[in-house]
């Protein structure tokens, strides 16, 4: 009878394992909204479900920015190093960095609250 028990203890631990991976590596949620910001001015806000191309031109250098499919990417650079064009396409996480250029796309979401007064 314990025995019996045991088994229905490992299989509910290893099913809240399962739903723990789960919403982990694919739950995840997307941002609805890119923030570009250059030399620390908010340049502009890009809606993730238009798809489009802009470049952005500061005194530090130019990139081209480019939103497809929900998720945006730089495109190009005049950067001597490239690794923000080398990022890949992303609509969450880590901020897309241009250190050279002084450029940072951020992103967020239109249901994230900073804070709740009540």
């Amino acid at each position: 009878m314990k025995t019996k028990y045991w088994i229905l203890l490992f299989a509910l631990l290893a099913a809240a394992c399962l739903l723990c991976s789960y919403f982990l590596f694919f739950g995840g949620t997307s941002g609805t909204t890119a923030t570009v910001i250059s030399d620390g001015v908010t340049v502009m806000t890009l809606d993730l479900f238009v798809d489009g191309e802009y470049t952005i031109k500061s005194d530090y250098g130019e990139n081209t920015i480019r939103v497809v499919d929900g998720k945006v990417s730089v495109v190009s650079a005049d950067c001597p190093t490239q690794d923000c064009v080398h990022h890949a396409p992303a609509n969450s996480g880590a901020p897309i960095v241009c250190l050279p250029n002084r450029l940072v796309i951020t992103f967020s979401n239109a249901q994230e609250y900073d804070a709740i007064i009540g």
